[in-house]
């Protein structure tokens, strides 16, 4: 992948992260009640496989990038908890605010259609 698309695609995900973590922390009634220690260790490998960065384990006993003030990880190397809010896996839309789920689609599109480019041809992954 070349730097422009590279540079594009962590900005896609740093703008959907922005947007969902205000949901996990202001709208969630448990605030990253949704992490899981199965979504840090398929961010790790995501991150080596796909991104060839790794991951440090953080002091958190339950889930290994979980520090301070959440996630350790970058957006763009935690894709599946980058994109989660409970609304849009439950309902598939913020209900009451369609700006807010026309924007996170946008965003998705955006990160889908750089993907397909960047990574066609790649298995497995």
């Amino acid at each position: 992948m070349h730097d422009e698309m590279r540079a594009r695609l962590i900005g896609h995900y740093a703008q959907l992260g922005a947007l969902t973590a205000r949901e996990c922390s202001g709208q969630c009634a448990r605030p990253r009640s949704c992490c899981e220690e199965k979504y840090c260790a398929f961010a790790i490998d995501f991150a080596k496989t796909r991104w060839q960065v790794e991951l440090q384990p953080t002091w958190h006993p339950a889930l290994p990038l979980m520090g301070d003030d959440g996630c350790t990880a970058a957006p763009h190397l935690r894709p599946i908890c980058t994109a989660h809010t409970c609304e849009i896996c439950e309902h598939g839309e913020k209900r009451g605010d369609a700006a807010w789920t026309a924007r996170y689609y946008e965003i998705m599109n955006a990160i889908a259609e750089i993907e397909a480019i960047a990574f066609a041809g790649e298995t497995g992954r």
